[in-house]
């Protein structure tokens, strides 16, 4: 029998972690579980019956400073005008593997070394790939509308010694956001082929999914179709 929305939200732990707001599904698992770095608090009556779903534990962090801490460099604000980004990703990478990950793997019971996914959707997106760049923290990633239109990301990542990866990555755009009326932003599309095709090229397993509308529609069928490439489907 389905679970009524309400008991859903009576299992999902609340925990704030350095000004960051966390939702926690149920511990489904000790051995996988996946973090999501999100905007907006739309996610509450999904975290349950994903988790449940797909048998992975799952974390919503919110309540970042969106602009910076996913920005891997300091760039030029855009659209032109905008504050400029300030590059923080660094920090925030060492926040969450020393602080923010341990204190909710501990509250929820997780000890060892799980398999760990992270899943970004727009600046949280580039963030997801720029860390899988630089460690090992999250064996798989999924990039939802990445912002791959950033300032030398791509060229950066022509540059780098592509590490080995056992885990997968999915990535995910929107057919309207190359056809962005800022140019700058309508560069995604061909960002994002490029950067699929740098990973594959080193052999790391890769899908990517072209999907109907703009930046942020459908958040929740996109995320269902990350959860299902990422854990195989159903449990």
């Amino acid at each position: 029998m389905k679970k009524h929305i309400a008991e859903y939200k009576k299992m999902t732990t609340k925990l704030n972690i350095e000004n960051l707001h966390c939702l926690c599904s149920e511990t489904r698992s000790k051995g996988k579980i996946a973090y999501i770095l999100y905007p907006m608090d739309i996610l509450g009556d999904w975290i349950e019956a994903a988790s449940e779903k797909h048998g992975v534990t799952i974390v919503v962090i919110m309540g970042m400073d969106w602009q910076n801490v996913f920005s891997p460099w300091p760039a030029p604000g855009v659209p032109k005008g905008d504050p400029d980004f300030k590059g923080e990703s660094p920090e925030f990478l060492r926040l969450l593997q020393e602080r923010v990950i341990p204190q909710i793997e501990s509250e929820l019971g997780i000890d060892g070394s799980p398999e760990r996914s992270l899943i970004g959707v727009s600046m949280s997106g580039l963030f997801a790939l720029w860390q899988w760049m630089v460690c090992d923290t999250f064996a798989n990633i999924a990039s939802l509308s990445g912002s791959f239109w950033y300032e030398g990301l791509v060229d950066w990542l022509k540059t780098q010694t592509i590490p080995t990866k056992q885990g997968k990555g999915y990535f995910l755009l929107g057919d309207k956001e190359p056809k962005s009326r800022i140019k700058i932003f309508a560069t995604v599309g061909a960002a994002t082929e490029e950067i699929i095709e740098i990973l594959r090229t080193a052999g790391i397993e890769v899908e990517f999914q072209s999907v109907p509308g703009n930046h942020y529609s459908d958040p929740l069928p996109r995320l269902n179709m990350a959860f299902a490439t990422l854990y195989g489907g159903c449990k």
